[in-house]
């Protein structure tokens, strides 16, 4: 009952921090370009004439950026505090987007404007919000997370269609304009967060933790393993969020049922996100993780096997793994690393997630354009959630106690 009132307590006062965190997380650069670059695809292909992996190589360049800039993100908002830091990066990456609805004509500058918006939004992003949830919530850690990374899950739900009705009616610039004005809908709820939330401290056997968890050997091995892991995660599944639905309209979907079938990922993402929160307050983590990754492999092996037949519970299954995994992710990092180095190790491993997410696009592209199906790609994406599952049994208990 004590972990119960200490829970319930969490929740009293940092309601504000997960709605804002919730929020941000779905209006922010590292999801909705992400969920809706596969809408823009066959449009950006009628119109210039580029060809897929020409298209997802621009899904790269944005996550590498991402990627690059996620490590430095943590030190400036220490800096700067949360509101100003992301608050310079809502407003930076909605203006390049209304830049790139009015200017685009060419690669280079799809390319460019990718990169500029990555490079630009970096803090208008999980790392941001995750840090200030994990620095209140402890009795519930796994749940508020879960809650906060509802918003990714909820950019794939409304992402998808509101961009392609965006492009029904004004083009690939409607839809990026419409980008914009999302994005930027995140401004007013930034008053709900706090630079300096209240702390919970983790604790040992009852007494506050201050230093590392474990020995500093130990501790390098743990995060060997969890960037590793999740790097082929999203190695293996990040290529879905961009070719779902151009799977889906060559095996004879229209584009308007495409969407609203990719909208399921984003709707059983929620679900995970939540469950698998939930699952870590009362499991050992990487145990949830294993049989996560196995219902992602079960959806690789029904869109290989069965195609579109089955699209609606393949898309259900990657979608609820997709939102557990990068859930459990901040959860793992703050019970290894504790608060001290949650935010380094977080922003490397937030790297390695969404490299992989950008690296697989361009690799499942090529292969789409090598041998004119996804098939392989799907086998491909399968292995690697085997070797992923594997690397979560390498991980030890947990030393703290919350």
């Amino acid at each position: 009952m004590a972990i119960e009132r200490g829970a319930t307590g969490e929740f009293r006062t940092g309601w504000p921090l997960l709605l804002a965190g919730m929020l941000g997380c779905c209006l922010g650069v590292s999801a909705l370009p992400i969920y809706t670059a596969g809408v823009f695809i066959p449009h950006l292909e009628k119109d210039f004439g580029w060809g897929r992996a020409e298209l997802s190589l621009a899904v790269l360049l944005f996550t590498l950026a991402l990627a690059a800039a996620s490590p430095v993100v943590g030190r400036v908002i220490d800096r700067f505090g949360v509101r100003r830091t992301v608050a310079f990066s809502i407003v930076g990456a909605s203006s390049l987007y209304v830049a790139l609805a009015f200017f685009l004509s060419g690669l280079a500058l799809l390319y460019a404007g990718h990169i500029l918006i990555a490079a630009v939004g970096a803090a208008a992003a999980p790392i941001a919000y995750t840090r200030v949830v994990t620095n209140h919530f402890a009795k519930a850690r796994g749940l508020a997370l879960g809650i906060t990374l509802l918003g990714p899950s909820l950019a794939a739900t409304i992402g998808p269609p509101l961009v392609s009705a965006a492009i029904d009616r004004g083009g690939w610039s409607g839809g990026y304009l419409m980008l914009a004005a999302l994005i930027a809908a995140m401004l007013p709820f930034l008053l709900l967060l706090r630079d300096n939330a209240p702390a919970v401290p983790l604790t040992l056997e009852g007494a506050p933790v201050t230093g590392p968890l474990y020995p500093a050997p130990q501790l390098r091995r743990i995060f060997v393993i969890l960037f590793c892991a999740f790097g082929f995660f999203a190695l293996s599944i990040g290529g879905l969020l961009v070719h779902f639905v151009p799977m889906l309209t060559d095996a004879g979907l229209s584009g308007a049922d495409a969407a609203a079938m990719a909208g399921l990922i984003g709707l059983s993402g929620m679900v995970g996100r939540v469950a698998g929160g939930a699952a870590a307050d009362r499991f050992f983590a990487p145990h949830v993780l294993i049989l996560i990754s196995c219902a992602a492999v079960t959806g690789f092996a029904l869109l290989a096997v069965w195609g579109a037949t089955y699209a609606a519970i393949a898309a259900v299954t990657i979608g609820f793994s997709l939102g557990a995994e990068a859930d459990l992710m901040a959860y793992l990092v703050s019970r290894y690393f504790g608060r001290q180095g949650y935010t380094r190790a977080f922003g490397w491993l937030y790297a390695a997630f969404i490299a992989g997410t950008g690296v697989s696009p361009l690799i499942l592209g090529f292969l789409y354009d090598r041998f004119g199906n996804y098939m392989i790609g799907l086998w491909a994406g399968a292995a690697l959630l085997i070797v992923t599952m594997i690397l979560f049994t390498l991980l030890p208990r947990f030393r703290d106690k919350v």
